[in-house]
């Protein structure tokens, strides 16, 4: 596929590496519930847990990658409404099943993992919508100052911010969403996380020299005393 059309989609960042993201991503929750699944299951549950990690990791690559050129065949953007991605994601969630699934398992369990798969495809992104709509729509509360009309430069520098949004990777997306216990942080965003921690550690550096201070002088009040006495 023309890697132009991939960068219409995914502006600024090449399919290759957010589909690894992907699929490390996937990966890695794959080797932990594998590992879990593993102690209870089976006598290897390293090699379970591995076995698991590496489908996981080709499930998760593949639909990604899968996924961004039904979106591009369909002529999908991020500014399109998002009910256009739920037969996408259902689609490729399904070639995506039956192609790791016939690898992996036999030739057997392609027509089933199509099945299951495009389901769970189905269900994931109407899912992932309600939840991102519902986030949307449940704003703050409006006041008498929010209630004036806004400004031109106030609602350009809100479509510059859904637009900066809706460019992101999709596995950017739902890190960053509110359900998500975990978030992508920006280079800035580490830096002030890292400035915040480094003054709390001068804080109690501080405090501990003024600790040791007030015990040197206690001890030289202390030999005082005794001299006098």
């Amino acid at each position: 596929m023309d890697q132009t059309n991939w960068k219409k989609l995914y502006p600024g960042e090449p399919v290759l590496v957010p589909a690894l993201k992907a699929g490390a991503l996937s990966g890695a929750s794959g080797l932990v519930i594998g590992g879990v699944a593993g102690i209870v299951r089976s006598p290897t549950p390293g090699l379970f847990a591995i076995a698991s990690g590496l489908q996981c990791a080709a499930l998760g690559s593949t639909y990604y990658v899968t996924r961004g050129a039904i979106l591009q065949a369909c002529q999908v953007t991020p500014a399109s409404p998002p009910q256009d991605r739920i037969y996408p994601s259902s689609i490729a969630a399904g070639i995506t099943g039956g192609t790791v699934g016939g690898l992996t398992r036999g030739r057997a369990n392609i027509i089933p993992g199509m099945i299951m798969f495009s389901l769970f495809g189905f269900a994931g992104q109407y899912v992932y919508n309600a939840l991102d709509a519902r986030h949307h729509n449940h704003g703050p509360l409006p006041t008498a100052t929010s209630q004036t009309k806004p400004t031109t430069s106030e609602i350009h520098e809100s479509d510059e911010a859904q637009d900066t949004k809706s460019a992101e990777p999709l596995w950017k997306r739902v890190l960053n969403s509110k359900w998500s216990p975990m978030k992508v942080l920006s280079d800035e965003q580490y830096e002030t996380i890292l400035r915040e921690k480094l003054l709390r550690v001068e804080a109690e550096i501080a405090i501990v020299d003024e600790d040791i201070e007030k015990v040197k002088q206690r001890g030289r009040d202390q030999r005082k005393d005794g001299r006098d006495g």
